[in-house]
């Protein structure tokens, strides 16, 4: 959810009743079980004011789209409201939901829902795994900022740790719990300028949830992402003129930079294949090997439309050109070169794309 978009509490959505299956562009309504493996599942955030929130998934051969996926393997059940993100475990799939304060788990194949949990939520964000526990973000952005862990076997709340600013996106790294403890603030009057929050990650302990080790990152741009890669946690900053990928040493409490002259307005990290991808503000795309020196200012490609949900997977680039009043489109091309290989239609507020 990009705070921007709902400080004027203008969305607006469309609730959609019906459920279908398209195969290029040939539409028809889904009547049998369809397995959601080996595909891409997206989420579709919905709007703020509307439950237009859904899941849609697309085959890995990109050849057949199926929308809607909760609602039609849930009896016609609405999600609900902004779904932020997907996380999964095992044969699980969580699905967290800023609105209403809720996580509901799902099989992850076949969509059809376990259960939800709702305990000692307050704007659920992000989710992370380790051990036998998932650990879920809370931001409500009205000082309410807390990590919460919970039992996988049986989702009892165990704990939280609380931090001074936010708690935005969550990893697992090198055997920790990393967590955005800041990133981009808005002033509360129009023309809603950002700021940054501070510079700092957090890293739990994910056995105690105790004095959390925090990480200070120089004092310049905005923090925007945060992943994790073959186990080591990466941090996104940007400004007007360059941007900044950190690499943490959780264990150390250390960093090292990775400086992307000239690329400013960075806005999401990827890494796919051992390569970074990243796209700017302006939808430029890049790329660089993981590990070495930012030689090349050429993007990729300029990705279309308002990109607002991005990934890369198995080298394919998933931009989302998303809609919060109808359908999103999106747009998936050929990571080496660019290439756009297909263009579909998803749901309202397209904001992720996760491997299945």
């Amino acid at each position: 959810m990009n705070i921007k978009r709902i400080l004027p509490l203008a969305f607006a959505s469309i609730m959609l009743f019906n459920v279908s299956c398209s195969s290029d562009n040939d539409t028809e309504t889904i009547e049998k079980q369809v397995n959601y493996e080996n595909g891409i599942i997206i989420s579709n955030e919905g709007g703020f004011t509307k439950p237009t929130s859904d899941v849609t998934f697309i085959s890995n051969n990109l050849g057949t789209v199926y929308t809607n996926i909760y609602s039609s393997n849930n009896g016609g059940e609405v999600f609900g409201k902004v779904l932020q993100s997907v996380g999964f475990s095992g044969d699980k799939a969580y699905l967290v939901a800023n609105i209403p304060n809720k996580i509901d788990i799902v099989n992850r194949y076949t969509f059809k829902k376990q259960t939800t949990v709702t305990e000692k939520l307050d704007g659920p964000r992000y989710i992370a795994f380790s051990g036998n526990k998932y650990f879920v973000t809370n931001n409500n952005f009205a000082g309410g900022t807390k990590l919460n862990a919970y039992n996988i076997s049986d989702n009892v709340f165990v704990a939280s740790v609380g931090f001074p600013r936010y708690a935005e996106k969550v990893v697992e790294a090198e055997g920790n719990i990393i967590v955005q403890t800041d990133g981009i603030g808005y002033d509360t009057n129009p023309p809603y300028n950002s700021f940054a929050t501070g510079y700092t990650i957090s890293v739990v302990n994910p056995s105690t949830m105790v004095n959390p080790k925090t990480i200070t990152l120089p004092a310049k741009g905005i923090i925007k992402d945060l992943i994790a890669y073959n186990g080591i946690a990466y941090v996104l900053v940007s400004d007007t003129t360059d941007s900044y990928i950190y690499k943490i040493n959780s264990v150390a409490g250390t960093y090292t930079t990775t400086t992307l002259t000239g690329i400013a307005d960075v806005q999401k990290l990827r890494a796919d294949k051992n390569n970074f991808y990243f796209i700017t503000g302006s939808n430029n795309i890049y790329n660089m090997t993981i590990g070495s020196s930012f030689v090349s200012n050429v993007p990729i490609v300029k990705a279309s439309g308002n990109v607002y949900g991005f990934d890369v997977i198995d080298g394919r680039i998933f931009a989302s050109d998303a809609s919060f009043t109808e359908d999103s489109k999106v747009n998936v091309y050929n990571a080496l070169d660019g290439t756009l290989l297909k263009t579909f239609t998803a749901g309202v507020g397209t904001n992720g794309f996760y491997k299945n």
